[in-house]
């Protein structure tokens, strides 16, 4: 399965899974990060956070987390 952290800029992808802490679980969903929502990721720097647009919004996810989001690309 593929992580966040490794999908290239310009990919539309849909979230398949979250794994991680409490914390990190509950900050996601807040922002709409859950299984089966969909994600562009705009930018993808090897040592910044990846930003990724969903729901009409910009976010902005640091690597480690980004390594606990599991993801398919969609066609």
């Amino acid at each position: 399965m593929t992580r966040l952290n490794e999908v290239a800029p310009g990919t539309t992808v849909r979230v398949k899974g979250v794994s991680g802490n409490v914390r990190l679980l509950t900050r996601l969903s807040s922002v709409g990060i859950m299984p089966g929502s969909t994600v562009v990721v705009r930018r993808n720097d090897e040592h910044r956070p990846v930003l990724v647009f969903e729901r009409d919004t910009l976010l902005a996810i640091n690597r480690e987390e980004a390594q606990h989001i599991e993801v398919e690309e969609v066609a």
